[in-house]
């Protein structure tokens, strides 16, 4: 997803964040990433453009989008986190032998679970959002 600066200066806006030039620009580093991030890694990506950006600041900014809900962090099994923009409900593919994380869109799985909870009389847990990650080695992966 490429972002640009007006739609995220809106977003942040719409949400009551401040616009300061790191928080746009690592929330545009994140947004732009075609994979899932981990801080250090989009710490790394802004530090020519952006020198001055520290690692902590990165951490901050990050902290703020998941608390906004504009990110979603995500665990891998080394308990390294990584970062994703994209808050649409997916699934996350967890290759166990690059430790690459590939997102697979199906609507229909995240329809079952939310209909499992409803047949199985799981009241007392409302559903803010499903996030599923499957385990496993890849090949090439295509959405049907």
């Amino acid at each position: 997803m490429n972002l640009s600066l007006t739609q995220i200066k809106t977003q942040f806006q719409e949400l009551g964040i401040k616009s300061t030039i790191p928080r746009v620009v690592i929330y545009q580093s994140l947004a732009k990433a075609m994979h899932h991030p981990s801080a250090e890694e989009i710490h790394l990506s802004i530090q020519k453009k952006y020198p001055g950006v520290s690692l902590a600041t990165v951490y901050k900014t990050l902290d703020m989008l998941v608390q906004k809900s504009l990110a979603s962090k995500v665990v891998t099994d080394e308990d390294k986190v990584r970062y994703d923009s994209k808050m649409e409900p997916h699934i996350h593919l967890y290759c166990e032998k690059t430790q690459k994380i590939m997102d697979y869109d199906d609507q229909e799985l995240a329809e079952l679970i939310a209909g499992h909870f409803t047949k199985k009389g799981i009241t007392n847990f409302k559903i803010n959002r499903i996030q599923v990650n499957i385990k496993g080695e890849s090949k090439t992966i295509k959405n049907k």
